[in-house]
């Protein structure tokens, strides 16, 4: 351990002492992700060492195999893994089953798998089979001569539908979806209109819905709901039908109250046993309906808890006695499917919103989801496309028990927040505005749709953003068409819709869009697609490729699983009142957009706390370079993006205080090259001489008292020019940094590629950088070694 890594340690617990807290507790998130990432690779391994030589886990049943594949599939092993190939090469020379169980596992198991092996054949097959099998009653039971139905035989056989039209393009019959609709609907036991709910039992003569059924038919009806949007015959969307709720809805909302009211993972409520068998079903309710919560249970931060604590310590393994040919690989597959499909990335939340029923809490009108399909359709789109993840989720997110409970927390869970509707959005005030500007204070990002173009929508949100930023510094401007916006994703050059946008920091951080893409959204997965006319399928597809650009804009593709997303900075004021501080940080003022990205600094900190521990500064001071406080803060930070200079006194007394112990931290934003080319002048103005590149064996790049950032992530743009798509290069190595040494120590440390905008999360396809993660070491680097070189300057 060096000297300088001893003082560290020492002044960071001495500091602690004196704050009267030995270090910040880790966020149950992350302890909880730590736990579910270490589950998940222990089920894998698992089930590798169980599979046998002839790629089998079971001799018995297609389908016992099957949801192996599939488990180890969609919790990331590589699909050129020998078990995953052995695996499906066993699947591949089966004879086609006749069960509905196995007919349906292997069609998700055989889409699931991404291996270049064209499978399509074979998927159509086995759905036809499984199509053909339907009961007249609408549901499905183990084989198509058996008599009767369940329904957990009829949401297998839909989930399998539903993967062969989505993955293989099979056509599925509107009457097979129709009938399927009539089965669930007729089947629900209770009120829809009671408070509890009305929920599902497991086939006919059983006496009361249990758990494992009702999120059966929470998840087949959002399935069913996708794919029966109707299609105008005239080939005209009517977009204003009305937002009533018609009584799919109606049923998928009262099956959610009675998980809601009953809401358990410690077993199946209603049931008693095949407890994973119902996890792994709560899963898929809760991610295909948008929801987050059951009543008040997070339901898989609650699952999760509860399946890493069951999990076998010596095997890895999960033990149910329940499920399928009782079987512990495939307990072990349930487990394994709900903690690694329900920690996807959230990409979207679409905003509830609107006044409420004193009586029952919620939107007097469900104008807010005037589309419901919408947002899980566009998700579904993105997900799996080029560089981005196979699987990315949704949810719906109730403004009023956001402010209530959460916070902007509550709105950090996704990097995106949906606003859409018809009326005008006047219930939003107060509260509700405050959380909305500091979501976009804290790099969050805001689209907002009109629905059914001519109603009170518009007006409406052009006067909310006026009351979101009343001192009019940040106003909703039309995006012109050079926007990256329109290429980011697909090229849209070609009178490319109209958008509005507010610029806050480093991009477009609020999109509007007065025209209801939203509806085509809506009707993307419709059943009977394929007699659209040419002119329908141009505008859905158009509006598909629309939002994907906007929401590409808007992350970076920069995603992170549910566990894993960005927490909420302190204000300053909370800072003050917490009276912690030990580093002073100081940001210089100057005419290059001194304060683009006006939170980066705060990001910073917040990363440099869970780092040592302790958060280092309570305020961050804005001055100018001839400000005499200068000399009080020996971390100077800058960053820009257009073309500055500074005048003589200001240049002078900067220098002064370079070479009597401060340093000066600066960057580029996206990579700007007028502020480059404005620092390295004001560099050669003060010293009479030129940055030079630090080597990479510097302790700044690798100790250990910081990060190992000698092989980070950066961002290039291929091209730049307005007609092509937005093409990014996303390459690994030595991070490019430069400085200029004064009396034998960094006196200043320069990135040429942005940092500040990636720590403020706003860092788009086009700006030239390193990613946020790989920002954000890099900045925590030099912010302690700054600290230590104060340390042993003082000491000495």
């Amino acid at each position: 351990m060096t000297r300088l890594s001893r003082m560290l340690m020492a002044v960071t617990a001495a500091l602690c002492l004196l704050a009267g807290i030995s270090s910040l507790p880790a966020a149950d998130d992350t302890e909880l992700r730590v736990s579910v990432k270490r589950a998940i690779q222990r089920a894998q391994e698992y089930l590798i060492s169980q599979q046998l030589p002839d790629g089998s886990w079971s001799g018995e049943r297609a389908g016992a195999n099957a949801i192996v594949v599939l488990a180890l599939s969609n919790s990331g092993l590589d699909a050129r893994h020998p078990t995953i190939q052995n695996g499906l090469k066993y699947l591949r020379h089966v004879e086609p089953p006749d069960n509905t169980y196995d007919l349906a596992l292997m069609i998700m198991a055989l889409a699931a798998v991404k291996d270049g092996q064209r499978d399509g054949g074979l998927i159509f097959r086995l759905a036809e089979i499984l199509e053909a099998s339907q009961k007249n009653s609408g549901g499905w039971h183990y084989t198509a001569n058996g008599g009767g139905w369940d329904n957990s035989c009829t949401q297998y056989a839909l989930l399998g539908l539903r993967e062969a039209a989505q993955v293989a393009g099979y056509q599925v019959d509107r009457g097979t979806w129709r009938k399927a609709r009539d089965h669930w609907l007729q089947e629900q036991v209770g009120s829809r209109e009671s408070v509890t709910g009305a929920g599902w039992t497991y086939g006919e003569g059983r006496s009361g819905p249990t758990g494992s059924m009702t999120v059966a038919g929470i998840g087949s009806l959002a399935i069913i709901d996708s794919f029966l949007e109707e299609d105008p015959p005239d080939g005209e969307l009517d977009c204003c039908g009305g937002s009533d709720e018609d009584d799919v809805q109606q049923a998928l909302e009262a099956g959610v109250r009675w998980m809601g009211s009953r809401f358990r993972v410690r077993d199946n409520p209603g049931g008693g046993n095949w407890l994973l068998y119902y996890l792994y079903g709560l899963e898929r309710a809760g991610r295909l309906s948008g929801r987050r919560f059951f009543g008040d249970h997070d339901w898989y931060r609650e699952g999760a808890g509860f399946l890493v604590k069951k999990q076998s310590p010596a095997t890895g393994a999960w033990q149910d006695g329940s499920a399928i040919a009782q079987d512990d690989n495939v307990s072990t597959s349930f487990a394994l499917l709900f903690l690694s499909k329900g920690l996807a990335p959230v990409l979207i939340n679409k905003l509830k919103f609107g006044p409420r029923n004193p009586a029952t809490g919620e939107p007097l009108s469900d104008d807010w989801n005037r589309h419901p399909n919408d947002v899980r359709n566009l998700v579904g789109f993105i997900s799996g496309r080029k560089r981005w993840p196979s699987l990315l989720t949704w949810q719906v997110v109730d403004f009023d028990k956001a402010i209530h409970e959460e916070g902007v927390q509550a709105l950090l869970q996704a990097p995106v927040q949906l606003l859409s509707g018809a009326e005008a959005p006047d219930s939003i005030q107060g509260e509700q505005i405050d959380l909305l500007r500091e979501y976009i204070a804290q790099g969050g990002f805001l689209l907002a749709i009109e629905n059914c173009e001519g109603g009170g929508f518009d007006a409406g949100f052009r006067e909310l953003v006026k009351r979101m930023f009343p001192t009019g510094e940040f106003r909703l401007r039309k995006l012109p068409d050079t926007h990256d916006v329109y290429r980011t994703e697909f090229l849209i050059d070609e009178n490319p819709p109209e958008l509005w946008g507010v610029d806050f920091g480093c991009r477009t951080a609020i999109i509007y869009a007065p025209f209801d893409h939203s509806c085509r959204w809506d009707h993307w997965m419709a059943s009977d697609s394929s007699g659209r006319s040419p002119q329908l399928k141009a505008a859905i597809g158009r509006s598909m490729k629309i939002g994907t650009n906007i929401v590409a804009y808007a992350t970076n593709r920069e995603v992170h699983d549910k566990l894993d997303g960005p927490e909420a900075i302190a204000t300053e004021e909370e800072d003050e009142a917490s009276g912690r501080g030990t580093i002073r940080l100081a940001q210089l003022r100057h005419t290059g957009g001194w304060d683009t990205a006006r939170n980066a600094a705060r990001h910073l900190l917040d990363a440099l706390e869970k780092k040592v521990g302790l958060r280092p500064t309570s305020r961050i001071a804005n001055l100018p370079a001839t400000d005499p406080r200068l000399f009080d803060y020996p971390l100077l930070y800058m960053h820009g993006r257009q073309n500055f200079s500074y005048s003589i006194a200001e240049r002078e007394q900067l220098k002064k205080h370079l070479e009597n112990g401060g340093l000066l931290f600066a960057d580029a934003c996206c990579g700007a090259k007028a502020f480059d080319t404005a620092f390295r002048r004001l560099i050669e103005q003060m010293f009479g001489r030129e940055l030079e590149r630090i080597p990479v064996d510097n302790e700044l790049f690798h100790s250990e008292w910081g990060y190992d950032i000698r092989q980070v992530e950066r961002r290039l743009p291929r091209d730049e020019r307005s007609g092509s798509v937005l093409d990014t290069e996303l390459s690994v190595g030595e991070p490019i940094l430069e400085g200029l040494v004064i009396n034998g120590r960094l006196a200043v440390i320069y990135s040429k590629y942005d940092l500040s905008c990636a720590l403020q999360r706003q860092a788009t396809s086009a700006c030239a950088g390193y990613t946020t993660e790989d920002a954000t070491r890099i900045a925590v680097n030099i912010v302690l070694y700054s600290f230590l070189q104060k340390l042993e300057t003082t000491s000495n």
